[in-house]
Parts: structure tokens; sequence; C-alpha cells
């Protein structure tokens, strides 16, 4: 029987010791083998009917070659193959420090049939790309056959077999390798879908191209032009991204080169200037946000330079960079501009920024998360770019149509506007004209007055009545000029014009106020001053009217100088320095000649903002200065054309003053500087005098010189009389028989004794302002004649005026009151006068008898004064008959007006209320018709016209 001993626990065993060791070793060891079998690499795939595209990042094992020292020999063989593990996610994400990789793989066919697969490595653009196969290398699918660049590998799998494939991959920087195995029918499949999804977005792109570029010529808009090449930029992008032309780069770095960089950025550019231009800020802080714009265009424009000359890593961080900042900052402000707007415009706008942002940064995370590929982002990349191009060109369009339905609404509210405008002017001229008819009797009723006996108190009367009067009828014209000048259509006519005339008949419309308020009035025309230019004449009028106008209102002493003279640089730029003695011009009347008619209601500053106009209108500028010497003056500049006729010398049929020896008498040493500069350049000789003394030297002196005086002219307001200072000279010419040519300046208002003219010598009286036409023409016909003719009669227009006994008048004018008073008129001008009430008794009146002149009234019951003319015409043209000359007479004072009246056939254009003395010129001037008194007299000239 055996027995049993019994033995403590804690009693060592030598037996057991061991065995509890080998026991826990094997544990181990059994554990370890389970961990070390799935690492030891990675599983087969196994190819069947149904897989078309595999990602391979789970079929594959890795081995880092950092230092590029193994090859496809040393690989195969177990002590490199050996060291092969299951690649992970981080493994195809290379860099410059990762050197050479090589990928393992292994794929099996249990098919009966050869499994033809591709090999697809992405991106196609890596340094370097080996594949092997059994030891052999194999060439890469022909890129020639590709529509774009690609890194195919065909791979044959025999049917029950099972083959081991290597890749060698090394690139200098880093990027993300993609390897995926697809069908033959698959990948055609997937390219085909790929390719048709490209060419829908090119035909977007393109069609959206064309549609910026036609719609920037139609409608002249910037941000057309703009938008036309941020599309062609996302073309050029989509091309370099994909590999249509070079290697595919997509849009996800890195890249090479700077020209997908480039491209990207100056999208970026163009959309901070469309942005820009829509605006999407805020109009009320335009002095911030420009300054934005302007540091985030040129922040880019650095970054582009920048690329050009770093490194890939330095651009890839500037790209990523800039662009969610640039969307961010546009983000930003649109949404500051609508909060503060609340425009729908800019809300449609924050809405695609909004959509661009959040879809931008989510293909960003999905990629480097590795949740996408890299079609996938470059799908996605330009489907965003094209849908915020559509979206831009749709916001674009439609903010033009929104401008162009207000434009139109504009336009209809402007049109309407101008209706009320014109029947505001017509209205106004109706106002005007039935003032001024009652006006015109007051004012020639005051006139016929003041030629009778009355005693200092009634003098007094009709003296405030006449100054009321002529305020009055001031205020009229200032009214309607500013009224017509509100209007926004002013329209500037081209015709051929003689400017030194249009300027002397501006002035002589001054003739008679200069000779109320006995003020020199001076002309200096250059000689180098084209007579022949392009302009609109009833303009220049009316300029010349205004600036005048301004300068007698500001006149205290001395004379008035107008000074014109051509450019010497370029061809039809006139200038006109119009000076004066007296007031400065105020600040608002300078203001007045740099701003609208609408911005200032005076009066006195409405005349200067519509000289302006005028003056913008014919494309000149103003401005005013005043002198050391006190003397203000007014400048401006006018640009006419220049025709294309050549034009005649002003010395031509001068050739009789050629030689003449002139002496001018006048104590405005002025005046005898612009006259001695206009006689000299017809080749006269002239001498200037400032006293009756000096005067009668320089005679003598030049006889004693045998070279004696042929032509004088005296001021008849010379100190110590101009009368006697011609009856002097002329008596002592006649002792020494050289007598020479006699001529009067004398203002409108001045009447001689024919007899005393005759006595001294007198052959002609020149009214004030002398023009160089007017004297031209007297010195030429004085010229014609024998100087030793002593019984002409002296005149200012014609050598025989005084010859005629009387005239007789037809007078139209259906107003009684106003044909009383212009009755009067005329009979106290010694003229006979037959009145009738309308155009057709006029018309009638005329063929029946003859006349010496016509006053024709134009707005008349049954047949008008225009109308009239006409038929007049026409009746002298058919009988052969003289020219007679017919005077308008109207309360209508614009230039159009006149301008339509002449065309009619009138000779001249006379304005109500019409004064005696400007009767009296105009009947001189076209008749040669003067009324004589039987003594010599200077009348008290009328109260001066209003300041």
């Amino acid at each position: 029987m055996h027995s049993i001993a019994t033995t403590l626990p804690t009693a060592p065993s030598t037996v057991n010791k061991p065995r509890s060791y080998r026991r826990l070793r094997r544990f181990l060891g059994l554990l370890l083998l389970c961990i070390s079998v799935p690492s030891l690499a990675a599983p087969v795939l196994v190819l069947d009917s149904s897989q078309n595209n595999t990602n391979l990042a789970g079929y594959t094992d890795v081995l880092m070659d950092p230092d590029a020292r193994y090859r496809i020999d040393a690989i195969q063989q177990p002590e490199l193959n050996t060291q092969f593990r299951p690649s992970g996610i981080a493994d195809f994400q290379l860099s410059g420090a990762t050197g050479r990789l090589w990928l393992r793989f292994t794929l099996r066919n249990t098919s009966n049939e050869i499994r033809q697969q591709l090999l697809q490595v992405q991106p196609s653009n890596a340094k370097y790309i080996e594949f092997y196969t059994q030891g052999e290398i194999v060439a890469p699918f022909p890129s020639g056959k590709l529509i774009r660049s690609e890194t195919l590998f065909a791979i044959p799998i025999e049917a029950h077999s099972q083959s081991t494939f290597y890749l060698r991959i090394e690139s200098p920087i880093a990027r993300r390798i993609t390897i995926e195995l697809h069908s033959y029918a698959s990948f055609l499949g997937q390219v085909s879908k790929r390719e048709f999804i490209n060419a829908a977005f090119y035909g977007i792109l393109v069609l959206l191209l064309l549609f910026n570029l036609v719609s920037a010529l139609l409608h002249k808009e910037r941000l057309f032009i703009y938008q036309a090449l941020n599309c062609g930029l996302i073309i050029i992008c989509q091309i370099l991204a994909w590999g249509y032309i070079g290697e595919a780069q997509g849009f996800m770095p890195p890249w090479q080169g700077a020209t997908l960089i480039t491209a990207l950025l100056a999208i970026c550019i163009l959309e901070l200037l469309y942005a820009q231009g829509f605006p999407v800020f805020p109009m009320n802080r335009t002095h911030r946000w420009p300054a934005i714009f302007r540091t985030a265009i040129l922040v880019n424009i650095l970054a582009i330079a920048i690329s050009l000359i770093s490194d890939g890593r330095s651009a890839t961080v500037l790209v990523h960079t800039l662009i969610p900042a640039n969307v961010l900052l546009l983000f930003i402000m649109s949404l500051h501009c609508y909060l503060v707007s609340y425009s729908r415009l800019i809300f449609y706008y924050l809405t695609t920024r909004t959509a661009v942002m959040l879809l931008y940064s989510v293909a960003l995370l999905s990629y480097f998360l590795n949740l996408s590929d890299i079609p996938l982002i470059n799908t996605a990349m330009i489907a965003l770019a094209s849908g915020a191009a559509i979206s831009q060109t749709c916001l674009l369009f439609t903010r033009h149509q929104l401008r162009q339905r207000k434009q139109a609404q504009d336009d209809q509210h402007i049109a309407v506007l101008g209706e009320v405008n014109r029947a505001k002017t017509d209205i106004l001229a109706r106002i005007t004209h039935d003032i001024r008819t009652p006006l015109s009797a007051m004012i020639g009723v005051t006139e016929l007055l003041s030629d009778t006996r009355l005693t200092a108190s009634q003098e007094d009367y009709i003296s405030t009545l006449q100054r009321s009067s002529h305020e009055l009828l001031q205020l009229l014209d200032e009214a309607s000029q500013a009224v017509r000048f509100s209007e926004s259509d002013v329209e500037l006519s081209n015709q051929l014009i003689n400017l030194p005339e249009i300027i002397d008949e501006s002035l002589a419309g001054f003739r008679n106020i200069a000779a109320e308020q006995a003020i020199e009035l001076i002309c200096d025309i250059d000689s180098e001053v084209r007579e022949q230019l392009i302009g609109d004449p009833s303009r220049i009028r009316q300029l010349l009217s205004h600036v005048m106008n301004s300068a007698f209102e500001h006149f205290e002493s001395g004379y008035i100088l107008l000074k014109v003279y051509p450019s010497e640089t370029k061809a039809g730029l006139t200038y006109f320095d119009l000076s004066h003695r007296g007031k400065a011009f105020s600040t608002q009347e300078k203001q007045a000649l740099s701003r609208s008619i609408s911005n200032d209601s005076s009066i006195t500053n409405a005349r200067f903002a519509i000289a302006a106009q005028l003056i913008s209108l014919m494309r000149g500028q103003v401005n005013v200065r005043t002198s050391p010497n006190g003397a203000h003056t007014l400048s401006f500049s006018l640009l006419l054309g220049v025709p294309k006729i050549s034009e005649q010398s002003s010395t031509a049929g001068t050739e009789l003053l050629q030689g003449k020896r002139l002496l001018v008498v006048d104590g405005n040493q002025t005046f005898c500087k612009v006259l001695s500069k206009q006689c000299s350049t017809w080749g006269m000789q002239v001498l200037t005098a400032n006293s009756d003394n000096a005067a009668v030297a320089i005679v003598r002196n030049q006889l004693l010189l045998n070279a004696p005086i042929e032509i004088l002219l005296i001021d008849q307001a010379l100190a110590g009389g101009g009368l006697k200072l011609a009856q002097r000279i002329c008596d002592d010419s006649q002792a020494e028989n050289q007598q020479p040519i006699s001529l009067m300046l004398a203002h409108a208002n001045i009447n001689f004794d024919r007899d005393e003219l005759q006595n001294a010598g007198i052959r002609r009286v020149l009214s004030k302002p002398l023009s160089s036409v007017a004297l031209r023409s007297a010195l030429l016909a004085e010229c014609h004649f024998d100087a030793s003719i002593n019984h002409r009669s002296p005149d200012q227009y014609s050598t025989d005026a005084l010859n005629l006994s009387s005239l007789k008048c037809l007078i139209a004018e259906d107003n009684p009151t106003n044909a009383q008073v212009l009755t009067r008129m005329l009979s106290s001008l010694g003229i006979d006068v037959h009145h009738v009430g309308n155009g057709q008794q006029a018309l009638n009146s005329f063929i029946r008898g003859r006349f010496d002149f016509v006053i024709m009234d134009i707005e008349m019951p049954i047949m008008d004064g225009a109308e009239a003319t006409r038929q007049i015409r026409l009746f002298e043209g058919e009988e052969g008959r003289e020219r007679t000359p017919i005077f308008g007479l109207t309360a209508n004072s614009l230039d159009e007006q006149r301008d339509s009246y002449l065309r009619a056939g009138m000779d001249l254009h006379l304005v109500k209320p019409i004064r005696l003395w400007e009767l009296a010129e105009a009947i001189k001037r076209w008749t040669g018709y003067q009324h004589t008194k039987t003594t010599v007299s200077t009348p008290q000239a009328p109260a001066p016209a209003p300041q």
C-alpha cells in the first residue's frame, strides 16, 4: 500500500519551478505570434467580376527608403522583403524628408479568365514613379493616347494565379499619393463621366466669358470686363489642374511652377475689383472701404511677385492664407453693407459669398482629412468657381437691368420736366412780352416828355420814371435768361461766323448806355484773330451781353476795355479779357462762375452762372483777377471751330490806307494805343495826342517836316472841346492849303449843328464805341474822295445821308398805345408815318406805295410780322425793287427768336421797349438819315441805368 507524504505549500520544489516558467514563455510566445501575424503583410486583394474601382491603400505594404539605396533586386530578397509593413494613412502623405517610398501589393485572380486591370497613380506629376512585376519594370500607359495627363500601368492577371507588384515613388516636395485599381470598363466610364462634367463646365464658363464681353461692349460697363477675365482665368486654372496642358497639378498643393498660383491670385484680385466696383461696401463711408480694397489688392499683387521668386512651399502658404482671407474680407464687407443698406442685391451677394466660404472650407477639410480624393476635390473646386462666376454675372446683369430701368424712369421724368420747363419758358416769354408792350409805351412817352419844356421838379419825376422803367426792364431780361438756363437741354449750333462783327454788334447794343453814363467803352481785337470761325452766334452774343452788363454794374471810373486775342498754340481758341475799374467781384459772384444757376437765387449771381455755363458749353474756361493798378478783369476763353477754307488777310482791301499819316486825339491813352495798333496793321503811320495843344503842335511839326497829317480823328469829349480843336486845325490848314480829312468821335446821344461841323471841316461823326470794322470802312470811304471837297456833309455811315429832307415809314403795330408812341417818336425825328394794324395790311400798303423803311411788329393778328416780311421780300424780288430796310419790333428778347426773324428777311431786331436814341441810331445806320436841329446842343442824358 502506497503512502503519501504530507508537504508544506511553501516548500520549494525543484521539479515545479522550471515547468512553470516554460508554460509562461509558451503563452507569451503564442500571444506575440498572434499579434505579429497581421503586421507581417497586408491582405491579398482577390479580384472578382464585381470589382471595378478599388483603392489599394488597405492592400499595400510599405518600405521607407530615405537614402534611395535599394533597387528592385535587393527589395525582393528576404532580408528586405520581410521589412515591409502594412501601410497607414500617413504613409501616403509624402514630404521632402521621406525620400523614396516602396509599395507592395498582391493581386489574386480566382476566375477562369485573364483579368485586365489598370493601376492609376495620382498625382501624375510626381518626380519619379516606377512599377515592377516579377522583377521587371513595367512601362506606363502612353500619355499620347490620353486626353489629359495620367499615370497608368496595365496589369494582366492570369487565371487562377497570384502576382505581387512593387511600386517605387519619389517626390522632393510634400504631396499626397493615391493608388487605385480599375477595370478597363470602369476606368473608361469614370474618365468619360469626368470629361463630360469638365466639358459642361468649360461650356458654361465660355458662355459666361462671351456674355460678359458682349455686355461690356454694349453697356460700356467695366465690371463685365472683370467678370470676363475671371471666367478666362477659371478656364486656365481648370486646364492646368486637370493636366490638359502639361502635368496635372490639381487645385490642391503642391504645384509645379508659379503659373497656377499666379492664376489663382489673379482671380482673387478680380474678385476684389468686382466687389469694389459693384460696390459691396456702404456708400456713406467711401473714404475707408476703398482704402481697404486697395490694400487687399496690393497684398495679392505682392503675393504674386513673391510666388514667382520663392520656392513652392512659401507660395503654397501664401495661397492658402490669402484665398480664405479674401473670402472672409468679402463676406464681412457684404454683411456690413447689407446691415446698413438692406439691399436685395447685396443680400444675394452675401448669400453667394457665404456659400462659397462654407463649401470651400468643407472641401479643404475633406481633403486634408483624407475623406476625398484629388479628382473629387478638383471637380468640387471647379464647380464652386463656376457657381460663383454664374452668380456674380447674374448679379451684375440684374444690377444693370435695374439701373437701366431707373435710367428709363429718370429719362421719362426728365422728359416730363423738360416739357414743364419748356411750357414755363413759353409762359414766361408770353408774360415778358405782355409786360414789355405797355412798358415800351411808358418809356417812349417819358422820352418824348423829356424833349419838352419842363420844370425842374417835372424833370426829376421823368428821370425817376425812366430809371424805374429801366430797372423793370433789366429784371425781365434777367428772369427770362435764368429760366432758360435752368433747363439742361441747352444745345449749340455750329455755323460759319465772323467773330469781329459779332463782337462789334454786341458792343453796339451798349452804345447808348455808355453814352448815358459817359463811359469810355474800348474794344481791342487783335489783328491775328481769325474773322471766319465756326460757332453759335446767338450764344456768343448772349455771353458778351452778360459779361458786359456785369462790367457796367461794377464800373465806377475810368473806362471799360474788352481785349480779344487768339491762342498761340491751339487754332480756334480765343481769349477775352474784360477789364474795368470799380467794384471788385464778390465771393458769391466768383462762386457763381463755377456752379449752376439752380444753386443761387440771386439775379446778379445768376448772370455769372449763366455766363459760366455758356463758356463751358463752348469748351472754354473762366476766371477773375485783380491787377496791382486796381483793374478788375474777367477772363474767359472760347474754343471755336476753324473752317477748312483759307481766310483772307485782315489787311486785304486796305491799299488806300498804306502810308497814310493819321493823328488820333483823345484824352484816354489806352484808347489811343488800341487805335494805333489797329491802324498800324493797315499800313498807316499813326501819331497820338492826349490834349488839344499837343495835337496842334504835332500838326504844325508835321507841316514843317513836309509830312503833313492826312487824316485827323478827334474825340468830341476832349478837354477844351473837340469841335473847337477841329476848327482851330481847320483854320491853320486852310492857311497852309493842307487841310486833313477830319473825323469826329462822339457818343450816340450827342447832336451837332450841320453848319458848325462843316465849318470845322468834319466829314464824319463816328459813334462810340468805335469798332475796327466801322473805322476801316469810314477811312476807306473818305480816302476815295478828294480831300479838298469842303461841302460834304458829315454822317456816321453814308456820305450823302444828310441830303435827305425826310423819310416815309410804314409801321405795322396792333397795339394802339405803342403805335401812337412810335408814331410820335418818328414824327419828332421828322419822319412821315403810315400806320397799319396787322401784317396783311402792311403787305397791302407796301405793294401800293413806296416807303423808305418798315417797322414791323412780330406778333400781330391775321398775319404776323415774320410772314409779312417774307411776302414783302418775295414781292421785291418779283418786281425788281431795291431792298427796303425792315426793322422787327418785338417784346421777345431771346436770341434764338432773333435769328429766326433775321432769317425771315428782317434787317434788324429791335426789342421793346425801344428808346428814341436807339430808333434814331437804327434809322441812321440803315438809311443814312439824321434829323438835324437848329442849334448845336448836347442834351442832358437821362438817368443812368441801374447798377
